[in-house]
């Protein structure tokens, strides 16, 4: 199978195409704020409702992740099969109105019931602004798309951390959650007026049309060479990455006596701006790499991307392991860098070896798995294991014990690339 490398007509011929690329990147940035935000106020909830740290991490991670989970293979069914901007328009409203809404939550099973509503919503997310950009973009420049679209992730978490911190310390948690929906709710009608439907697979080799039923589209899909292992690693790196960052603020506090603003800052820096500049380095210079080699090669750009995790690993764990808090910082700062690295060249991967009939499904499959094992179980993990240790440094064991699924995150890239090179089907 040829991979298409270069717009072949319409809007992706123009500067339009960059237009929605930063609608859909604003849009995911909102995303990013209203999955984020439940972070940052942590601690004070748990004090206000008397909660354990295994009831903050239901919150922070099941509460969000199992809901997001269930929808997630509906939503990328429908995406495969209906207007996409309709979609688009629907869960960016969904799932702001639910943030804003957590404001005013009376106690654990109303912010659980919020946070549930917001998980199914920002299932639609993924899914529909890939499948639009991957008909927007070419395998040229679709890993440099993707990174340039998760740059949203580390954006919306430096909002969260570092807008939400002033809001927490100036007005309360509960304005910060409400200060995190209106943006979206803003974004909505731009989005659905503005943003056009683009042609079903007009940047990829042509493929059969599938009309099959949801089952065999599935089998279809995990037929797909390295599907499965890049689907199995961005559930491990999930575990590892979100899990960190939901309690990094809680780690700072505890063990290096940070106020909640100060490692507010941190984190915002980290996962925010270090992150997103990590996430547009690694897209572009996957696309330069290619480039250079004559084409779009996924064995090969899967591989580079192996690397990442295992980096990221070792950077946290050395930043829990850390008694001083400067190096304790310096190693958040390296570990925030490379944190969404992975996603440019990896979903550049996902989308191309699974074709325009497939991609909404793939990215949804790999949202699901990701949300309802990674965010689901790393987020309570670490809680978990904060109150097995206890003290102070509870929060550090649970961070250093997500990590190791980093580790197995960056095994899995490595074979997932093995497999599409030795089936020898998508070299341009």
């Amino acid at each position: 199978m040829q991979v298409t490398t270069g717009a072949t007509g319409g809007a992706a011929q123009t500067g339009y195409r960059w237009y929605v690329l930063a609608i859909l990147t604003i849009a995911q940035t909102c995303h990013g704020i209203d999955r984020a935000i439940i972070g940052l106020v942590l601690q004070p909830v748990g004090q206000e409702f008397g909660l354990t740290g295994a009831q903050l991490g239901l919150l922070a991670g099941v509460a969000y992740g199992v809901p997001f989970a269930l929808a997630a293979i509906p939503f990328g069914y429908a995406v495969d099969r209906y207007n996409r901007k309709t979609l688009m328009t629907f869960a960016l409203s969904a799932w702001s109105a639910a943030t804003a809404l957590c404001g005013a939550v009376t106690g654990f099973w109303t912010m659980l019931a919020g946070r549930a509503a917001v998980g199914v919503a920002e299932a639609g997310g993924s899914p529909t602004g890939m499948s639009l950009l991957s008909d927007y973009f070419g395998t040229d420049k679709r890993s440099t798309a993707i990174g340039i679209w998760y740059l949203s992730s580390g954006i919306g978490t430096a909002v969260a951390f570092f807008v939400g911190g002033w809001i927490v310390v100036e007005y309360g948690w509960r304005w910060a959650f409400v200060a995190a929906g209106i943006p979206g709710l803003l974004l909505a009608p731009f989005l659905f007026f503005t943003v056009r439907e683009p042609k079903r697979g007009q940047q990829d080799a042509a493929q059969d049309q599938s009309d099959a039923p949801l089952t065999e589209r599935l089998r279809l899909l995990f037929a797909r060479p390295g599907i499965g292992y890049a689907i199995a690693a961005i559930t491990c790196i999930a575990t590892g990455i979100y899990g960190m960052s939901t309690w990094l603020a809680s780690f700072l506090v505890n063990s290096h006596a940070f106020s909640l603003p100060k490692a507010g800052l941190v984190v915002a820096i980290a996962y925010g701006i270090l992150g997103s500049v990590g996430g547009l380095a690694a897209g572009w210079g996957a696309d330069r790499i290619n480039a250079k080699r004559g084409g779009f090669d996924p064995a090969h750009t899967v591989f580079l991307a192996s690397a990442i995790p295992l980096l990221t690993a070792i950077a946290g764990l050395l930043a829990v392991s850390a008694d001083d808090a400067s190096l304790a910082v310096a190693f958040l700062m390296v570990a925030g860098l490379l944190s969404a690295s992975y996603n440019g060249p990896v979903y550049a991967v996902i989308v191309t070896v699974a074709g325009p009939q497939l991609r909404g499904l793939a990215v949804s499959a790999v949202q699901m798995s990701a949300n309802l094992i990674g965010v689901g179980l790393g987020a309570w993990l670490i809680g978990k294991v904060s109150d097995m240790v206890g003290g102070k440094d509870g929060v550090a064991w649970g961070i250093g014990t997500a990590m190791l699924f980093c580790l197995a995150g960056g095994t899995l890239l490595a074979l997932a690339s093995r497999q599409i090179k030795k089936s020898n089907q998508y070299r341009s």
